[in-house]
């Protein structure tokens, strides 16, 4: 084999071994987006809407935070796949723990839209932007 044959051979493989891997990282970033950060939450109430403040961190498909509202803080864990998120907390509203699960999708890379479920309450519509980096 000739050295420019070898050469030829030897890009040809660098070349197919770098698509393989830009494909494999396209794939894995398509798994799940991005929650990261800090979301002004508004959810839509019986009593009208309740502002709050969903600040989420995010490890692969695992994400974890606080959710922050005129009720009370609350610890929020949950998974990521796709453009899609679920987390569940509880609130303690006058002594009585509320559990609740939500439900969103992106809209875009800074707004959710999705559902509160609070057992035995129903389902609340929810909106979520995510605020400026500082």
């Amino acid at each position: 084999m000739t050295n420019t044959r070898i050469a030829r051979l030897s890009l040809a493989v660098a070349l197919t071994l770098g698509a393989v891997s830009a494909a494999a990282t396209a794939t894995a970033q398509r798994m799940f987006a991005d929650f990261s950060g800090a979301w002004n939450v508004s959810v839509q109430g019986p009593q009208g809407p309740m502002n709050s403040v969903l600040n989420l961190k995010q490890k692969g498909d695992t994400v974890s935070g606080t959710f922050e509202s005129e009720i009370g803080t609350a610890a929020v864990n949950g998974l990521a796949k796709g453009d899609s998120i679920k987390f569940v907390f509880a609130l303690d509203a006058g002594g009585q723990q509320l559990s609740l699960q939500a439900t969103a999708t992106l809209k875009d890379k800074d707004n959710l839209t999705g559902a509160i479920e609070a057992a035995g309450m129903g389902s609340f519509p929810f909106t979520a932007t995510r605020k400026a980096a500082p």
